[in-house]
């Protein structure tokens, strides 16, 4: 068996060791004062005279001390109440505990330093470096686990994606509310906002927290454009706007994403299918416009009303067709179509027929009736319409004129007991209109 043999000055190490032992600074405290003990362990370096070098301090581990006036009291593992000097105390440090927070790049390099400090001791005190490697150790743990991708929040570990998403939900949850009550969402300024920010901060410590912040983001832009939208279809219900206005904002209205909202779709779906319509109804009537003036006799014919061919007559059933459905569709005000003139023709289309019966049946006093309120639907026909109109109603006119001035004088000559005079004016007046006043004075005179 070897048996080892410690050098001369290996022993004489271990005999200033023992000695130590027996002579340390550490001795039991007699007195005790109400002073409240610090329960937390620690290491202490403590020299063995005040003079002594500060590589000459012996490592001293405690469970607990007191910092008396003058001297520490230590409890360690042998003695309860070990009182040392406090001019031999070269360092003491309390072990720290783990963090009960460390969610933070900030709280990260809080830990980081203490890590530091220690190695920082070790090195300056290289007896206790197993002590403070020790004290360290649990940091050093909480480092790498938080390196790791989790954090620690009230003493618990948690994966550090679903810290920041749940902090990320609570302040969107706070945000969102705020948006959607705003009586005017233009003016939030969302980059400035609070929860915003802090959204945003988020999402630089965690990746995965973008998607809410792009959330919140796109909810702010859409109630912009849901304001702008409803701006917009405001401006183009004006009964003033007209059509090449309202089309620079429908043009604006397209880019804002109308199928977000069903009112601004129907409407932008209503606009582009009363432009077709009114394009073709457009087209429908000038075409029937130009057929209803060239069948227009181009010489005047007082004595006739203009007839309405198959043709046109066929035109201007499907005109009314097609303006009655039209309308119908309520199209957006902004569109317009000539639909005036539409319902010059039609309504000329339809009285001229019985028009020309009256002219025929000399119902002067009807026919006037009919043709007076299409004067003003034929100017806007067409100039070969107008002056039919005008001749007819001059035609018309000028014989209930002559009737009128005819019958005057029949009346004239019968109360002035000029019977044949009478019957004659009253015939000629009858033979211009006949109209059933007349007659019944013929027969009256025709009696006596």
């Amino acid at each position: 068996m070897t048996i080892y043999r410690p050098s001369l000055g290996k022993l004489f190490s271990l005999t200033l060791l023992i000695l130590w032992g027996l002579l340390s600074p550490c001795a039991t405290a007699q007195t005790a004062d109400g002073q409240r003990a610090k329960d937390k362990p620690g290491v202490a370096l403590v020299k063995p005279q005040a003079w002594s070098k500060e590589d000459q301090a012996s490592v001293l581990e405690f469970l607990a001390f007191i910092d008396r006036s003058g001297y520490f009291e230590f409890r360690t593992a042998k003695n309860p109440k070990c009182q040392i000097s406090t001019a031999l105390i070269v360092k003491l440090v309390v072990y720290p505990d783990s963090p009960q927070s460390l969610a933070s790049p900030e709280e990260r390099a809080a830990l980081q330093k203490a890590i530091m400090e220690f190695a920082a001791l070790s090195e300056r005190f290289p007896l206790a470096s197993r002590q403070f490697d020790k004290a360290a150790a649990p940091l050093k743990a909480d480092a790498a686990r938080y390196d790791a991708g989790n954090v620690k929040v009230g003493g618990q570990w948690l994966l550090r994606s679903v810290y920041y998403k749940q902090k990320a939900a609570v302040l969107a949850d706070l945000l969102r509310p705020e948006l959607t009550s705003a009586p005017r969402i233009k003016e939030i300024d969302l980059p400035t906002n609070q929860y915003f920010v802090g959204l945003q901060n988020l999402a630089k410590l965690e990746p995965s927290v973008q998607p809410d912040v792009e959330s919140v983001r796109s909810l702010y832009e859409s109630l912009v454009r849901k304001s702008d939208r409803e701006e917009l279809l405001n401006e183009l219900n004006s009964p003033a706007i007209t059509f090449d206005q309202a089309s620079v904002l429908i043009a604006k209205l397209k880019t804002l994403q109308p199928r977000e909202d069903a009112r601004t779709n129907l409407y932008l779906q209503a606009w582009d299918a009363s432009v077709a319509s009114a394009g073709r109804l457009t087209k429908m009537i000038t075409d029937t416009q130009a057929q209803f003036e060239s069948g227009m006799p181009s010489a005047e014919d007082p004595g006739n009303v203009p007839a309405i061919s198959p043709d046109l007559s066929s035109s201007l059933s499907k005109l009314a067709d097609a303006a009655k459905a039209f309308r119908s569709g309520s199209p957006p005000r902004a569109i317009r179509v000539p639909l005036q003139l539409a319902d010059a023709m039609l309504a000329c289309g339809e009285k001229f027929p019985n028009l020309g019966k009256q002219i025929e049946a000399r119902e002067f006093f009807d026919a006037k009736i009919v043709v007076d309120p299409l004067t003003n639907q034929a100017d806007i026909i067409g100039p070969k319409t107008s002056r039919i109109i005008a001749a007819l109603q001059k035609k018309i006119n000028a014989g209930i004129e002559k009737f009128q001035a005819l019958r005057d004088e029949g009346k004239m000559l019968a109360d002035n007991n000029k019977p044949d005079a009478a019957l004659k004016k009253f015939q000629q007046a009858y033979d211009i209109i006949p109209a059933r006043d007349v007659a019944a004075r013929i027969e009256a005179l025709k009696k006596k």
